[in-house]
């Protein structure tokens, strides 16, 4: 996997203890992306990231939990544009929809 600036990567839930540690580590230091974006799936709430979320955040990444109205697809879809355009720098979007 291959993480770009400005890109997102949405993973499965599945996927999050192998894929984004892989991706994290073969980062340059320098370069390395600090703001995490959790977006959770359908008929559930952001809490269900909270493990997640205290796991990241004691690693010291930046880590914001998108709480999607559930109103429609398209709020949805604007939930989770306001939350990515709020960080300051390059994200990684972990999707537990899949």
């Amino acid at each position: 996997m291959r993480v770009v600036q400005g890109m997102s990567q949405s993973l499965s839930a599945s996927d999050l203890p192998v894929s984004t540690c892989g991706a994290l580590s073969a980062q340059n230091e320098k370069h390395r992306v600090q703001n995490i974006v959790l977006v959770h799936g359908a008929w559930a709430d952001g809490s269900g990231w909270r493990g997640v979320y205290e796991i990241l955040v004691k690693d010291g990444y930046n880590v914001s939990i998108v709480q999607e109205p559930e109103t429609s697809f398209i709020d949805d879809v604007a939930a989770t544009k306001r939350v990515l355009a709020q960080q300051d720098g390059p994200w990684i979007e972990l999707n537990s929809s899949r």
